[in-house]
């Protein structure tokens, strides 16, 4: 009987279930640190958490995008895409890099009676969403106030510019952290409505505190600018614009000094700064080119400045007038996505046929040469003034869509020393 029970035992030790106990045991001890760390991970980058950090963060506060670090080179990938938005991008609008948040800002309408986004669309490249502060205005809040200017009054408080084309007229401030839209709403339909108006204010939208303002300069009065272009130059701390000559907004952001009467465009073109050189670099034009303008300021706000035609050599691209443009400050280079138009003579004119695609171009302003990048081709992209370099990531980042897509965000990373070697240059 002795050597039967131990038998008894023997199997009722091995007992399936008994194993199971364990090895539930063993993951337990395993499983509980990682579970642990996932549910404090999401904690920490909940949308309550973070609305509850301090709003002014610095883009170096939060982690960066992995996907985005290990993205292939010299061709353009999808980051982000809605698979539906209540809102479209507009192809008369214009966009802006927030360098202290490392978000893209989109503002601006088509207008002409068929759109009224005056909202201000803001894509985090980080956590790939879209947001914004508040909600286009409707149209019976459009009205003049008591200095003549056309406003938006939402609410006893809320005073926010009209819908309007932007072009490439709205630009980033550093140093009050701040959006200017230097542009005005001339083809919005209200004008015609609301016969009081006597003319528009400049625009300054505080991100820290999300709050518009007007900017009346009356002695002197503010530059026409619409359809024009401005940028930041951020040597000398001053917002520079181009429409009928250069005109200059210093440091104090007071006044418009016209530094030059001197112009070699029409509408429709793109002005990027460089970095490097100190200069603005001026692309497109409304009857199409691929002549490249700068123009190196003067040294002191309102001081003449020179202006310089380039013809380049190498990839000649296609003649085109509003196209994507940014510049590379870790590369010295800029970057286009022209379409791929063509011209031809028919019965002694020359006439425009529009591309079906668009091309991805690499611009360095020093050697005076196109490089066009193989495998980069885009959808024909028409009007598109949205291309900003990403500083914190590193990447182009190119935002499209139209009224049947909703929008798309694109990112290019160029690794110019594989490119040059890829094409034997």
């Amino acid at each position: 009987m002795t050597e039967k029970r131990k038998k008894v035992r023997r199997r009722r030790s091995r007992h399936p279930s008994h194993r199971f106990i364990f090895l539930g045991l063993m993951v337990f001890i395993v499983a509980a640190p990682a579970i642990g760390v996932y549910f404090l991970y999401m904690t920490f980058n909940s949308d309550e958490y973070n609305l509850a950090r301090h709003d002014s963060r610095t883009s170096s506060d939060d982690p960066l995008n992995v996907r985005l670090s290990y993205i292939k080179s010299n061709t353009w990938t999808k980051l982000s895409q809605l698979p539906s938005s209540s809102w479209r991008r507009q192809a008369h609008a214009g966009i802006a890099y927030d360098s202290k948040r490392g978000n893209i800002l989109l503002f601006g309408s088509d207008t002409h009676n068929t759109n009224w986004d005056n909202e201000i669309h803001i894509f985090n490249p980080i956590k790939e969403q879209w947001t914004s502060h508040y909600k286009s205005s409707i149209k019976k809040n459009y009205q003049v106030d008591e200095q003549g200017y056309g406003v938006v009054q939402d609410g006893e408080l809320e005073v926010r510019p009209w819908a309007m084309h932007t072009f490439g007229n709205i630009v980033y401030d550093p140093l009050l952290d701040a959006l200017f839209v230097t542009a005005q709403p001339k083809h919005n339909p209200m004008n015609k409505k609301l016969a009081k108006i006597t003319g528009h204010p400049m625009w300054r939208y505080d991100l820290e505190t999300q709050s518009w303002h007007k900017l009346i300069h009356a002695n002197p009065p503010a530059p026409e600018l619409f359809a024009g272009a401005t940028a930041y130059d951020a040597k000398r701390d001053v917002i520079m614009a181009y429409k009928s000559g250069i005109w200059e907004l210093g440091p104090d952001r007071q006044l418009w000094q016209q530094a030059s009467t001197e112009k070699h465009h029409q509408i429709h073109y793109n002005m990027e700064y460089d970095s490097k050189h100190h200069r603005m670099v001026v692309f497109g034009d409304y009857k199409n080119t691929n002549v490249v303008w700068s123009y190196t300021p003067g040294e002191q706000v309102g001081s003449q400045g020179q202006w310089q035609q380039h013809l380049p050599e190498g990839d000649i691209p296609p003649e085109d007038q509003h196209f994507p443009v940014a510049f590379d400050s870790d590369n010295s280079m800029f970057l286009l996505v022209p379409d791929n138009n063509k011209f031809e003579q028919v019965d002694g004119e020359r006439v425009l046929f529009k591309g079906k695609s668009s091309s991805t171009f690499v611009f360095d302003l020093e050697t005076n040469f196109y490089i066009k990048v193989p495998q980069a081709d885009l959808p024909a992209l028409d009007m598109n003034y949205m291309m900003v370099y990403d500083k914190i990531h590193k990447v182009f980042l190119l935002v499209t869509g139209d009224e049947s897509a909703s929008p798309a965000v694109w990112a290019f990373k160029l690794d110019l020393n594989r490119l040059t070697k890829q094409l034997n240059l």
